[in-house]
């Protein structure tokens, strides 16, 4: 039988791996509800539904923080901070830590966006002056976390979520144009040739 200490060891490496995974999952996770959020409302799902899967999604973020800083970090922004550096070196030469401010800016513009949305009617859109920077800094923190940071099984999946959003994007703005083209033309056909 084996001592205690060495099943104590085997746990705590067992939990570790375990909570590594976990966090691993929860990021995955919650980037699934921004890009299913996204695809929602290119295909103009009721807001509510779109709302409750970016709220679902924030909780999921917040929930990989939390984790990240229990079973990573250990509870120490200090920690948080060399951990960044050692990725960031490892992969650009640099090592620079400060890095974790960015993802402390993106989990507060998350909190701060759906608590403006929940303030207001789910339908009521948010300016594009405020939802283009916030999803193009969420795309570009997806691609660093994926393509750029990320293991290499997960390098093709960045590459072709990224391409699909930016299709999304795209057919989304093409689709606000023909509605705005459509409108524009009913409106001038009510009117006649004669009204002008």
């Amino acid at each position: 039988m084996e001592s205690p200490e060495v099943m104590t060891d085997a746990l705590v490496q067992l939990k570790d791996h375990l909570g590594v995974e976990l966090v691993r999952w929860l990021a995955r996770v919650a980037f699934v509800a921004w890009a299913g959020w996204l695809i929602l409302t290119v295909a103009r799902a009721p807001a509510v539904v779109r709302r409750f899967l970016w709220s679902t999604g924030l909780l999921v973020h917040m929930c990989h923080v939390g984790c990240a800083f229990h079973f990573i970090h250990h509870w120490s922004h200090a920690e948080a901070v060399e951990h960044t550096a050692r990725l960031t070196a490892r992969v650009t030469g640099w090592h620079w830590g400060q890095g974790v401010w960015i993802n402390y800016a993106f989990t507060l513009l998350w909190i701060i966006d759906a608590a403006w949305w929940w303030t207001q009617p789910a339908n009521r859109p948010r300016p594009p002056v405020w939802t283009v920077p916030l999803h193009a800094f969420f795309l570009f923190l997806f691609f660093n976390a994926t393509v750029v940071f990320g293991p290499w099984g997960w390098k093709p999946v960045g590459v072709g979520v990224v391409l699909l959003v930016g299709v999304t994007w795209k057919v989304a703005g093409h689709a606000s144009t023909n509605r705005e083209k459509r409108a524009s033309d009913s409106e001038a056909i009510r009117s006649g040739p004669n009204n002008s």
